[in-house]
């Protein structure tokens, strides 16, 4: 089964080039997604030195951390794909701090013997592990991006900044403390990287053509990328899913980071997680991880998985 990768990057144009050498393949066809904030210039330098030039760049939109614009990042990328190859069964969004540890061979022979089937990871909100309302909050709560600030309404804490403090004010005299939400739909969380079928891909934009509130609702959405598209998907009839995204991501705190930037010390639980891809890996970091996977994984799933 022919598989599209979707790449969402804003940095680390070698880290990029690395990912997207692994991941070419007959099976394979390649969408990148540059955040319009950055410079993509270095990035397509370097795909050019590198003999690297069997990729889609699609349409750009600035994507701010915790914003709606990476759903509409996200968006692009799979219209893109759905538009440019009618070949493609499987569309596999990444970030550009991804990592392979299968070939694209063995993720087509996978897919291909798992037909129909969507592998996302998903729960009912509130998420038990989420914090506060179990993701409720980032619902009923308003998120703004004021410039580079951020702000919610309401808030636990006033913000301390004059003009935030003005702008919390004026939100108590016109908005509601909580967002009202359509009583007719049930809210799904997980994580912003999926592995969709071209079914669900187009379930997905037809729902959003018939349905143009929904993606109003996530507007002032706090990390709307982890609720949107699970949903969708939930919701739908005819999707299959699978509650699984085929991910290797450390959530437990190690080195104080969420989520820990994956290094060598962690190949043997990465190797015995049974997972597709890893992250997130930084080239400061990362580099002697990625060269143990290359070696030692990558190199030894050329063939069929048992």
């Amino acid at each position: 089964m022919k598989i599209a990768f979707l790449i969402a990057a804003h940095k680390y144009p070698e880290l990029l080039v690395r990912l997207v050498k692994r991941l070419e393949s007959p099976l394979a066809s390649i969408f990148i997604h540059i955040d319009k904030d950055a410079d993509i210039r270095p990035f397509k330098n370097l795909f050019l030195r590198e003999g690297v030039r069997d990729v889609h760049w699609v349409p750009r939109v600035r994507c701010p951390w915790g914003t709606f614009d990476q759903v509409r990042a996200s968006l692009s990328l799979l219209r893109e794909a759905l538009r440019r190859d009618q070949n493609a069964g499987m569309y596999v969004l990444l970030s550009g701090q991804d990592y392979p540890l299968r070939t694209p061979e063995f993720l087509a022979d996978f897919f291909e013997r798992n037909k129909g089937i969507s592998f996302v990871k998903w729960a009912r909100l509130p998420w038990s592990i989420w914090p506060d309302a179990g993701g409720f909050e980032r619902l009923t709560h308003y998120h703004f991006l004021i410039g580079k600030q951020r702000l919610e309404y309401p808030s636990k804490e006033i913000p301390r900044a004059r003009r935030l403090r003005l702008i919390y004010r004026l939100c108590g005299l016109f908005l509601p403390e909580n967002r009202p939400l359509p009583q007719d739909l049930v809210f799904y969380g997980g994580l912003s990287w999926w592995n969709i079928t071209r079914g669900a891909a187009e379930r997905i934009l037809v729902y959003l053509w018939h349905n143009a509130r929904f993606a109003r609702i996530f507007r002032y959405t706090k990390s709307s990328d982890e609720i949107f598209f699970q949903t969708i998907l939930v919701n739908c009839e005819g999707s299959n899913l699978e509650n699984n995204d085929l991910r290797c991501v450390f959530w437990d705190g190690r080195r104080d980071e969420y989520p820990a930037i994956v290094r060598i010390e962690d190949f043997d639980e990465i190797r015995s997680s049974g997972m597709f891809f890893t992250r997130k890996v930084d080239p400061r970091y990362s580099l002697d991880l990625m060269d143990k996977i290359d070696s030692e994984l990558l190199a030894g799933f050329k063939h069929r998985p048992e």
